[in-house]
């Protein structure tokens, strides 16, 4: 796959995602509001001296629903998350794939030495440099025919 066409799937999956987030949020806004309103009314009608059921009812229903958009709040927070580490994943692969189709453009001479580069900045992407030697290399395999981890 190109990069190009990897990208634009990319972008379409962060829109999409991003569009689910937004709704998330919306919906959390809109329970928290709802909420807070059958909460005031439910206050109002005992200070205003209404049944004392239908007050404490309504008051209750207010609370519950408070909790219910927090809960939506959390869910929605899950998801920005979600999102975000799903998104980096993507974007590190697409440079990956572009990093391996750029080793296309270097001289024939030069490759195998930029190959090992790409391979040891993957490696390292989240620890310490590791520069990709023939006995690593070597360690690698001996490990993978022994069936053991490296």
């Amino acid at each position: 796959m190109d990069s190009a066409k990897n990208q634009i799937y990319i972008d379409a999956y962060y829109k999409t995602n991003q569009n689910h987030v937004k709704w998330s949020f919306w919906a959390s806004l809109t329970a928290l509001a709802f909420g807070l309103i059958v909460l005031v009314v439910g206050i109002g009608l005992a200070l205003a001296g209404s049944n004392t059921a239908i007050s404490t009812t309504t008051a209750a229903a207010g609370v519950l629903t408070q909790f219910i958009s927090a809960g939506f709040f959390f869910i929605y927070s899950k998801n920005l998350k979600q999102l975000n580490l799903f998104y980096e994943k993507l974007i590190r692969n697409q440079e990956t794939l572009f990093a391996f189709g750029l080793v296309g453009h270097i001289p024939e001479a030069e490759r195998p030495g930029v190959i090992q580069a790409i391979i040891g900045a993957l490696l390292s992407r989240n620890g310490p440099s590791i520069e990709i030697t023939p006995e690593l290399i070597n360690a690698l395999a001996n490990a993978k025919q022994s069936g053991g981890r490296p």
